[in-house]
């Protein structure tokens, strides 16, 4: 999608991290949504929203400064294992506070996954919000698309079953990817694996996953 950079503001001498968006090239319906989505993004105020300070154009190349944080993403802290149910859960209480101030403002983050929860001194930040995701329900695009290269829809895996389709997204779609999380914090594996892409796909169309097992 791009590279991220750790810059400094001349003015007020901020460090930021700033994004160079890269994959929408010479695509002007993708680059007018990615800074209608920006800007929308920026207005939130939400502590456990990555703040956006500026969205901008550089000879072409779409970029966004916004809050640099030190931490690891959720990613990282599941290799080490899974979490217990009195970690997990306050996670998933604070990823759908986040997302509650974000879909208040009409904004469907698309790409919610553990690479995107991000663990700070100060609890979690959310990142990425809509940012350069096409609207699905107006592409048209499905199942077909996601092994094309560089198409960024989302992510197998988190997706919701209408994501994989094509059909219209909302809120609702980030709300799947939360419980999709949430089972992999507690069971540490995926809640719908498979070897490919493909399988991954077929098991969130057509499969449950499976009960999760332990003590109470």
């Amino acid at each position: 999608m791009g590279v991220v950079y750790e810059a400094e503001g001349e003015r007020l001498k901020r460090t930021v991290a700033l994004k160079l968006i890269l994959s929408l090239g010479h695509d002007e319906a993708s680059r007018k949504r990615c800074w209608r989505e920006a800007r929308a993004a920026a207005a939130v105020n939400h502590p456990h929203v990555c703040q956006d300070y500026e969205v901008g154009d550089d000879g072409g190349t779409l970029f966004i400064a916004m809050e640099l944080l030190e931490g690891e993403p959720l990613n990282t802290t599941l290799k080490r294992g899974p979490l217990s149910v009195d970690q997990a859960l306050p996670i998933a209480v604070d990823m759908l506070a986040a997302l509650g101030a974000i879909h208040a403002r009409g904004i469907v983050h698309r790409d919610l996954k553990p690479s995107n929860v991000f663990f700070t001194g100060h609890g979690i930040k959310l990142l990425d919000f809509g940012l350069a995701r096409p609207d699905l329900q107006t592409t048209g695009d499905s199942l077909d698309s996601l092994t094309r290269s560089g198409a960024v829809f989302g992510t197998p895996g988190y997706m919701a079953p209408e994501q994989i389709a094509g059909d219209p997204v909302d809120a609702r779609a980030d709300l799947f990817a939360v419980g999709a999380i949430l089972f992999e914090m507690l069971a540490g594996r995926p809640a719908f694996g498979g070897r490919t892409v493909m399988a991954v796909v077929n098991a969130t169309l057509t499969e449950q996953p499976p009960a999760l097992a332990g003590p109470p």
